[in-house]
């Protein structure tokens, strides 16, 4: 008797694992861990009751939305502050704040950063006054790109398929590359690595552009050579990949 309940308790356990294992596999918990990208997506409301269609679409693959208060400020003088700035868009709208550009290392300034502005059509304003003189020098102003956090984001630039754009013209006396679209993981050590084994072209510096405030690296870089010769193989490899990622190059003028 007591052989025949042990027997039944095993049983009623299989079944009811088989049960669990049955609901886990077809609740939207388990289908959510899976690799599928391109499932449809849905979304609840506070109610909790699933719709859809009441959310943006995601953006083109391979674009990623444009700030409405931020824009990118270019060809800025050296001796530029957040003071010069105010009063030069003060027609524009209230300068909120300035993350300026810099090298890595060096901490030099690199001339660009991005300005945030207290409304929208203060930033519109701005973009709209592209090529203002600002310390004797033409400012290029155009919207500033946010990076891609979201689900929907992450996946559309995964998606996105990478067009290599052909290098322009090279500038005499250029022994630089300009280095784009770079993992954010990337050291001198690595980068060095890429161009021997990849060219056969031997890198003598390396330079990383990072947040002038908060010296956070933002994927560009320069990388100097010292001749024609293996600065010209280095740079067939734009476009090829470089940790993961195409790395995108162009001839960087001597200043």
């Amino acid at each position: 008797e007591k052989k025949e309940k042990k027997e039944k308790r095993d049983r009623d356990d299989e079944d009811g694992e088989t049960t669990k294992k049955a609901r886990v596999e077809d609740s939207p918990a388990a289908a959510a861990d899976g690799d599928d990208d391109d499932a449809p997506m849905t979304f609840k409301s506070a109610d909790g009751k699933t719709k859809s269609g009441s959310t943006p679409a995601p953006p083109a693959p391979g674009t990623f939305p444009t700030s409405s208060t931020k824009v990118y400020m270019g060809n800025l003088a050296w001796s530029i502050d957040e003071a010069a700035i105010g009063e030069a868009f003060a027609d524009c709208g209230e300068v909120v704040s300035i993350k300026w550009f810099e090298e890595k290392e060096t901490k030099k300034f690199l001339g660009a950063g991005v300005v945030e502005f207290d409304s929208t059509e203060a930033a519109a304003r701005a973009v709209a006054a592209a090529g203002r003189q600002v310390h004797n020098r033409e400012t290029k102003i155009r919207p500033w790109e946010e990076r891609g956090n979201t689900g929907e984001e992450k996946r559309a630039a995964k998606a996105a398929k990478f067009e290599v754009k052909p290098m322009g013209p090279k500038p005499p006396g250029c022994y630089t590359l300009f280095m784009g679209n770079l993992n954010f993981a990337i050291d001198d050590d690595a980068i060095y690595k890429f161009f021997k084994e990849g060219a056969d072209a031997e890198m003598v510096a390396v330079r990383w552009l990072t947040n002038k405030e908060s010296g956070e690296f933002r994927g560009v870089g320069f990388a100097d050579f010292a001749d024609d010769e293996n600065l010209d193989r280095a740079a067939t490899l734009n476009g090829k990949p470089c940790m993961g990622r195409p790395i995108r190059m162009d001839w960087q003028a001597p200043k």
